[in-house]
C-alpha cells in the first residue's frame, strides 16, 4: 500500500532540520499543514509565500494530480532522476510522495522527508569530482541504455536528484556541492562548453547573478559544472510559485500569472531586495531574447530563502543558454503586451512593472543588445567552440 503522509523538515537559522509540516497526499488531492512548533518558532519562514503563507491550524489543499504543493515536487528527481532510481530499485514508487521519501535531501533546496516527525535521515553520501570520468562513462551508457554495473550504479545513484532531463549529477569537492551535466548523443552542438561559454558571458559582459562554473575536459567530451547555491537555503521554482496547475495562460502579460511580470510582482511583495532582483529579472529576460534561449519556463528561473539572514531573493541565474534547434521566436513565459514574443518591443512594454523607467529600459536593452552582437560570438570562438557549433548559435540571435 502507499505512503500517503510524510513529515517535511526544513533547514532552521541554527542550521538544524526542523519539523515545519505534514503532507497528505493521494492521486488527485493532498494537503499540507504547518507544525505548531515551526509555527511558534520566532524565526520560521514559510515554505511558498504565495501558495502557503504562514498561518497557524490552517489545511492548505493541493488539489492536481500528484496531491502535492509545486514546492515539493521542486525537490524531487525529474527524469533522469526517476530513471537512475528506478533501475537501483525493484519496487517503482508508487506515488509522488514514496519519489520524495525515497530521494530526501537529493534534491534542490534544504527541504527533507520522513515518515517520522522527530527525525530525518541524512541524505547519501555524494560521490567526489575526482570520480568525475567514472561517473560520466556510467551516464553515457545509461544514455545509450546500456545495463550498468551494481558498482556503476551505486557510484551514479546518489547524486542524481536533481531536476531535468539531461544527464547530471551531483558531487562534492572539498566543503562545496557541485552540479555537473554532460554530453547528450543527440546533442546538434557541444552543450556543456555552450552552456559554460554562456554563464560566462552573461557574468562578465552582461553583469547577471551567476554561480561559479568550470568546464571539465573528459576523455573524449566536455562536461558542465556550476556551483550550486542552494547548499542550506530554501529553494522555491517560479513555477511553483505560479500554482502552474490552476492558473490560465492570457495573452496580455500584465494579466498572465505565467509571467516574467507577475514574477516580477512577486518579487516586489516577498523580496528584501525587490529593487535590484527586479532589475536583474528584467535583464534576464532580455539576455534570453537576444541570445535566443526559448526554454526559460518558470521551472528557470527561482526564489531562495537564506535562513541566515531570513529574507527572501530572486537566486542566481541557471539554465540560460541558446536552444540552437528551435524553430520559434517566442519565449517559454509572458513578456510583455504582446504575449510571450521574443521582441526587444515586447520587453519593454511593461518595463514599469519591474521598477524600471521608459528611458532606464531601453537604455538597459541597447547595452544588451549591443554586447551581445559585437562580443558574443568571438567570446565563444576564443573560449573553443568550433565554428559550425558558432553558427548554429548565431543564427538563433537575435538580430
Amino acid at each position: 500500500m502507499a505512503y500517503e503522509q510524510a513529515y517535511v523538515f526544513a533547514s532552521a537559522a541554527d542550521g538544524r532540520h526542523q519539523w515545519v509540516g505534514t503532507i497528505k497526499a493521494s492521486q488527485g488531492a493532498g494537503s499540507f499543514q504547518y507544525s505548531e512548533p515551526w509555527l511558534a518558532a520566532g524565526q520560521a519562514y514559510a515554505l511558498d509565500p504565495v501558495n502557503l503563507p504562514l498561518l497557524s491550524s490552517k489545511s492548505y489543499r493541493a488539489l492536481n494530480r500528484y496531491g502535492l504543493f509545486g514546492v515539493f515536487r521542486d525537490a524531487a528527481p525529474d527524469d533522469w532522476g526517476r530513471r537512475i532510481m528506478l533501475l537501483n530499485n525493484r519496487h517503482a514508487p508508487a506515488n509522488e510522495l514514496e519519489r520524495l521519501l525515497r530521494t530526501s535531501g537529493g534534491g534542490v533546496g534544504c527541504l527533507r522527508f520522513s515518515l517520522s516527525r522527530k527525525q530525518v535521515k541524512d541524505p547519501a553520501v555524494l560521490p567526489t569530482m575526482a570520480r568525475i570520468q567514472a561517473l560520466a562513462e556510467a551516464a553515457e551508457k545509461l544514455e545509450a541504455r546500456q545495463a550498468l554495473a551494481p558498482e556503476e550504479l551505486a557510484l551514479i545513484e546518489p547524486g542524481s536528484s536533481m531536476g531535468g532531463a539531461r544527464p547530471k549529477v551531483t558531487v562534492t569537492d572539498g566543503d562545496a556541492r557541485w552540479l555537473v551535466k554532460f554530453s547528450k548523443t543527440t546533442d546538434l552542438v557541444d552543450v556543456p562548453l555552450l552552456e559554460y561559454c554562456c554563464m560566462q558571458f552573461l557574468q562578465k559582459e552582461i553583469g547577471l547573478n551567476i554561480p561559479q562554473t568550470r568546464l571539465i575536459k573528459l576523455a573524449d567530451q566536455h562536461a558542465f559544472a556550476i556551483k550550486r547555491f542552494d547548499n542550506g537555503k530554501h529553494f522555491i521554482s517560479a513555477n511553483s510559485l505560479f500554482n502552474q496547475d490552476r492558473i490560465r495562460i492570457l495573452e496580455d502579460s500584465s494579466r498572465n500569472p505565467y509571467s516574467y511580470c507577475n514574477l516580477a510582482g512577486i518579487i516586489r511583495k516577498h523580496c528584501a531586495e525587490y529593487k535590484e532582483d527586479c532589475s536583474e529579472l528584467f535583464k534576464r529576460m532580455l539576455a534570453n531574447i537576444v541570445m535566443g534561449n526559448t526554454d526559460d519556463h518558470a521551472r528557470n528561473h527561482a526564489l531562495i530563502y537564506n535562513v541566515e539572514q531570513g529574507k527572501w531573493l530572486l537566486s542566481p541565474a541557471y539554465d540560460m543558454l541558446p536552444i540552437v534547434a528551435t524553430q520559434t521566436r517566442v519565449q517559454a513565459m509572458g513578456v510583455g503586451r504582446y504575449g510571450p514574443n521574443s521582441t526587444v518591443e515586447n520587453a519593454l512594454s511593461y518595463a514599469n512593472l519591474f521598477g524600471l523607467k521608459s528611458n532606464e529600459a531601453k537604455g538597459v536593452a541597447e547595452q544588451v543588445l549591443k554586447t551581445f552582437h559585437l562580443k558574443w560570438i568571438d567570446f565563444c570562438a576564443e573560449n573553443g567552440m568550433s565554428e559550425m557549433d558558432c553558427n548554429l548559435v548565431e543564427r538563433v540571435m537575435l538580430r
